[in-house]
């Protein structure tokens, strides 16, 4: 029962980033050659990344709400 409280949310955590990643990648693609390029690809990317960051927080927070109240 350990292994499966670790690995659901371990599993969880990679396809969440997996996904964000290739968000990242898509939304980067789509931005037109210009002056601001970098910039603009440099702010989806980290806009991206912590938002992966926000969503595994609380995904974390989540699974330790379930598992106290499971226990209670």
């Amino acid at each position: 029962m350990k292994s499966v409280q670790i690995l659901i949310p371990a599993l969880v955590t990679i396809v969440l980033t997996a996904i964000f990643v290739i968000l990242a990648i898509w939304l980067t693609a789509l931005v037109p050659p210009g002056e601001w390029n970098g910039l603009i690809k440099a702010g989806i990317v980290l806009f991206v990344f912590m938002c992966t960051l926000l969503v595994i927080a609380w995904s974390a927070y989540f699974t330790l709400v379930i598992r106290r109240s499971l226990e209670k």
